[in-house]
């Protein structure tokens, strides 16, 4: 009898709006950075989803190499993360996403097509539950089981360049190294830094 009434007296696990979620991984939702700041009514959701300065300069900055480039030679990109349906369960966003021109689909959709590079720039999930090492490890491994040729992701805060390839040992490079993004097309971020503060 008591614990019937313990039971009927606990609150309803609090129902958290679709809007929140960032991604959805093995079925289960993955939550964007600063989510429980919105259910607090401390933040807005235009709030947390906003970039720094230096993330949404970056973001300019490589689209700007990128686009020229990729459009002469036979590929197509988007930008301002692209939605992907992994399966009928799972989705992924990246900041980047550079597709074989005759490979991509353009309507209202995720993208259930592979792009052969995605690019990240740094971390929108909650990562509550778990470290940042795992969360990128298994977006990495679920873009690679999706059929995405190479991950290159970008770390603002320590400034690091995590390059990433089915099969190929992952790399952690410094800015100053060059990354190559496709076949004739390298960038450096120290070099893009550098030229803002020149």
């Amino acid at each position: 009898m008591e614990a019937t009434l313990a039971k009927k007296r606990r609150k309803p696990k609090e129902q958290i709006p679709d809007y929140l979620i960032y991604e959805v991984s093995k079925g289960k939702p993955i939550y964007y950075k600063g989510y429980k700041d919105v259910l607090n009514k401390t933040k807005t959701f235009e709030e947390i989803r906003l970039d720094s300065t230096l993330q949404a300069w970056l973001k300019f900055r490589i689209s700007l190499i990128l686009g020229n480039f990729l459009l002469a030679n036979g590929y197509e990109a988007t930008a301002g993360e692209q939605g992907f349906t992994l399966s009928k369960t799972d989705k992924r966003g990246a900041d980047f996403a550079i597709f074989k021109a005759d490979r991509i689909v353009i309507d209202e959709h995720y993208s259930k097509i592979p792009p052969i590079v995605t690019i990240e720039i740094d971390v929108s999930a909650d990562l509550e539950n778990t470290s940042i090492l795992d969360y990128v490890s298994e977006k990495v491994t679920d873009y690679h089981n999706f059929g995405v040729q190479k991950v290159i992701w970008v770390f603002t805060k320590n400034n690091k360049v995590m390059v990433a390839e089915p099969g190929k040992p992952w790399l952690t490079l410094d800015w100053a190294m060059d990354v190559e993004v496709v076949e004739g097309l390298v960038i450096n971020l120290a070099d893009i830094v550098a030229k803002k503060k020149s």
